[in-house]
């Protein structure tokens, strides 16, 4: 028994020397929330001595400018704890946010005897996070400001080319001057699915996708047939530093299907899948399709592709299988 019982001393001394020497503010209140024991760090936190504490209710601690101490007591007894940010104050009425969690204790026989709390005061941390929290809605309203500039920018540069005479160009001429045209506007696309401020960093390819395909659509507009489209892919992000190549490339090619894919005397459809597990994007369409060994090299269209595709590490294919169908194999 009298092992037992230095042991039994030996770890009080032990918690006690803990407790008396933690960070944390840690104090203990009987269940009429009487304050009976503070440590050190209470004190310093608070700015009272310990005397000053001890026989005092816990609300002096509180400003009650965001708690009620009553409602706190109430849900310790309930739930048998309580966990916060609340706005404390020291003993000079200078108020502070605090980090406070409260836990009921109970005697061996189960029977709650008092509350113990321990605090810290997170002021600091808090307005870091409100310093930061400014400086992240200003970068984004930047960055949206950017995105909405260079839609701007293309707009005018398409206006531009809009106004020029181009009567004077052949058919071939003109359908460059259209082509180019609508190159402008899958980069105004891309930017218009760019802005997302929950990621700066990837393009969630599916939306640009829907926008770009609706776009061409409506540019093309051939009259007196449907075209129907198809978009089998999930949400798939692509890497901003990828996007604007890998939007061009698309556009080349969506291009190439509205283009001579469709007669006046058949229904369109235009099938466009990716699969994620083999970063592979598919564009198929039901046109009358193409000789692969007889296309022009020079032209501009191919030539873009395959500067683009060089551009982000990846390879292409076009194939013959029911009508023209492109593969773009990313890295």
């Amino acid at each position: 028994m009298e092992i037992e019982a230095k042991q039994d001393l030996l770890d009080k001394r032990l918690f006690m020397n803990m407790v008396s020497n933690n960070w944390l503010a840690i104090v203990f209140a009987n269940m009429n929330n009487i304050i009976e024991y503070v440590n050190p760090a209470a004190c310093r936190l608070y700015g009272y001595k310990e005397s000053e504490l001890i026989g005092k209710t816990t609300d002096i601690f509180n400003s009650n400018l965001s708690h009620n101490t009553d409602d706190i007591i109430k849900s310790i007894k309930e739930q048998g704890y309580w966990f916060g940010e609340i706005i404390q104050q020291t003993k000079n009425k200078v108020n502070f946010d605090s980090l406070l969690s409260v836990q009921l204790i109970m005697d061996e026989e189960g029977n709650p005897i008092g509350f113990a709390s321990n605090s810290k005061d997170i002021s600091i941390e808090l307005e870091n996070e409100r310093t930061l929290k400014k400086i992240i809605a200003e970068k984004e309203l930047l960055i949206k400001e950017l995105h909405h500039r260079v839609k701007n920018n293309l707009s005018i540069i398409k206006g531009i080319i809009s106004l020029q005479n181009h009567e004077i160009l052949d058919t071939n001429g003109q359908q460059l001057v259209s082509d180019f045209k609508n190159r402008i506007d899958a980069v105004a696309t891309l930017h218009n699915t760019l802005y997302d401020p929950e990621n700066l960093d990837n393009l969630d390819f599916k939306p640009f996708i829907n926008d770009l395909c609706g776009g061409l659509k409506r540019s093309y507009g051939i009259s007196g047939m449907e075209i129907h489209i198809s978009i089998d892919m999930e949400s798939y992000s692509i890497e901003i530093s990828k996007a604007t190549p890998l939007c061009l490339i698309i556009n080349e090619v969506l291009t190439n299907s509205f283009k001579h894919a469709f007669s006046q005397n058949e229904q369109g459809a235009l099938h466009i899948s990716l699969d994620k597990e083999n970063a592979t994007i598919t564009i198929q369409d039901n046109g009358p399709g193409f000789d692969s060994e007889n296309i022009n090299e020079n032209s501009l269209g191919i030539s873009l592709i395959k500067d683009l595709t060089d551009q982000i590490d990846a390879t292409f294919k076009y194939e013959n299988t029911n009508g023209s169908k492109f593969t773009i194999q990313l890295t």
